[in-house]
C-alpha cells in the first residue's frame, strides 16, 4: 500500500483503504496550492491523494473525471509519496529543529516510505532547511546555557542525534575552545555540595559529587581536581 494513503490523527498512524485501480473511480478535484501556485492538489473519489505539479497534469492530461487506472497510480505514486513526506517533514520542523536522522525517523513512525523519506531529506537540504551542522552548533550552546557539560557529554548527546562524528568534532572544538573546563567542573561541583547534606561523611559526599560531574561528562583528572578544592 503505497503511503499516500496513510493519515496521521492523535499521535498514530491509521490505514485505509487503497482506492481501486480498475477505473471505477474517478478524479473529483484538482484544487490550486495558495503556497505553491506551480502545484495542484488531487483528489480521487472524494479523498485527497497529495499535490502533483501542473506539469504532471498537463503531462497525462489529468482532469477532473479522468478515470483512476492502474496506469496513472504508477505513474504518480513518487510523486505524491514524495511531496506528502516533505510536506509532513516541514510540519514537523515548523515545531521543533531536528537533525536528519531525528526526522527520518519520525517520519518512518508516521508511515512514509524510505524512498520518499530520503528524497524529502535531501531536498530540505537543498533548500537549506535541514543542516546538522548548524543543528548541533545551537544544541549545543542550548546545552552549555543551561548547565556545564564536558566533551563527553556532549559527544554523546550528538551522537543518539545521528550527527556524523566529523561534525561533533568541529562543533565542540568550536563550542569548547573559549571555555575553562575546570572552571565548569568546579562551578557544578560547588553547586552539588551545596545540596548534599553535610551529615554525610566526607567520603559519601566526594562520592555523590563525583557521580555527578562524570554524569555531565567531564574527565576524571578535571573531576579530581574540582573536588580537591572543594572543603569538604
Amino acid at each position: 500500500m503505497s503511503s499516500y494513503y496513510r493519515y496521521k490523527r492523535k499521535n498514530t498512524t491509521e490505514t485505509i483503504e487503497p482506492l481501486p485501480t480498475d477505473g471505477s473511480v474517478l478524479v473529483t478535484a484538482l484544487r490550486p496550492c495558495r503556497d505553491d501556485p506551480a502545484r495542484v492538489t488531487l483528489f480521487v473519489d472524494r479523498r485527497r491523494l497529495g499535490r502533483i505539479s501542473l506539469e504532471t497534469k498537463a503531462d497525462h492530461d489529468i482532469e477532473v473525471g479522468t478515470r483512476w487506472d492502474q496506469n496513472l497510480s504508477d505513474l504518480l505514486t513518487n510523486e505524491l509519496n514524495q511531496g506528502n513526506a516533505f510536506r509532513a517533514a516541514v510540519r514537523i520542523l515548523t515545531k521543533r529543529s531536528k537533525s536528519k536522522f531525528e526526522l527520518s525517523r519520525k517520519l518512518k513512525e508516521y508511515g512514509y516510505e524510505s524512498d520518499a523519506i530520503s528524497w524529502a531529506i535531501d531536498e530540505l537540504t537543498r533548500l537549506q532547511v535541514l543542516d546538522d551542522e548548524n543543528y548541533a552548533r545551537v544544541f549545543v550552546r542550548n546545552q552549555l546555557a543551561r548547565k556545564p557539560a564536558g566533551r563527553r557529554l556532549l559527544t554523546g548527546k550528538l551522537r543518539e542525534r545521528g550527527i556524523e562524528t566529523e561534525i561533533i568534532n568541529l562543533v565542540l572544538d568550536e563550542a569548547l575552545e573559549d571555555r575553562d573546563s575546570l572552571a565548569d567542573a568546579r562551578k557544578l561541583a560547588q553547586s552539588a555540595a551545596r545540596s548534599i547534606s553535610d551529615r554525610h561523611q566526607p567520603e559519601v559526599r566526594v562520592r555523590r559529587i563525583t557521580g555527578r560531574l562524570a554524569r555531565r561528562g567531564f574527565d576524571y583528572d578535571t573531576i579530581r581536581t574540582a573536588i580537591d578544592e572543594l572543603d569538604l
